[in-house]
């Protein structure tokens, strides 16, 4: 917290590392550094443990990106195991699987987040009323001719066709088989 300041946002994502006990201990003493989440503490699976953690910490609780499909986004708001949710594009079943689940998430009064894909990702967050925070990766810039811009913390989303980015024959030139 001291290196970034209290203005910015900490986000530890633990990748389903810990077993309840650790994710409630571990949790609480985090909570002193003002975290903006804590990410699947738990396997994905264990929704009764990620709804004990996320109930016994104050720091919201972000899990769902191993979730496959609107059902499992459902079984997760059932039970309570996460503050905020975080579909994948990919396992939702691309834009359309996602904004089912946003729009279901929101029935919940749930925000969302997402989970990689950050190039389309980010215009499905912009649509979602309950969209949180965009999870930037910029792994694949080098494949556009012009990446992403990020301005005071936020992608600005491209409002060309498409989504808004074009492929860079260069880069491509690479992959060729």
């Amino acid at each position: 917290r001291e290196a970034v300041g209290p203005d910015v946002g900490l986000l530890v994502d633990v990748n389903q590392g810990w077993d309840e006990a650790t994710a409630i201990r571990v949790g609480r003493e985090l909570e002193a550094f003002g975290l903006s989440w804590l990410e699947e503490p738990l396997p994905y699976e264990d929704l009764e443990g990620c709804a004990r953690v996320a109930a016994a910490l104050t720091t919201p609780v972000a899990t769902g990106e191993s979730d496959y499909g609107s059902l499992a986004v459902k079984r997760h708001l059932e039970a309570r195991a996460a503050d905020v949710l975080m579909p994948d594009l990919q396992r939702m079943g691309g834009v359309t699987g996602f904004l089912d689940a946003a729009a279901l998430c929101q029935a919940w009064h749930q925000p969302v987040s997402s989970h990689l894909f950050t190039e389309t990702s980010c215009h499905l967050l912009a649509a979602a009323p309950n969209g949180l925070i965009l999870e930037h990766m910029p792994w694949w810039d080098a494949l556009f001719t012009e990446p992403l811009s990020v301005a005071d913390g936020h992608v600005l989303v491209p409002e060309r066709p498409g989504i808004g980015l074009e492929l860079s024959a260069p880069a491509l030139a690479r992959f060729k088989a």
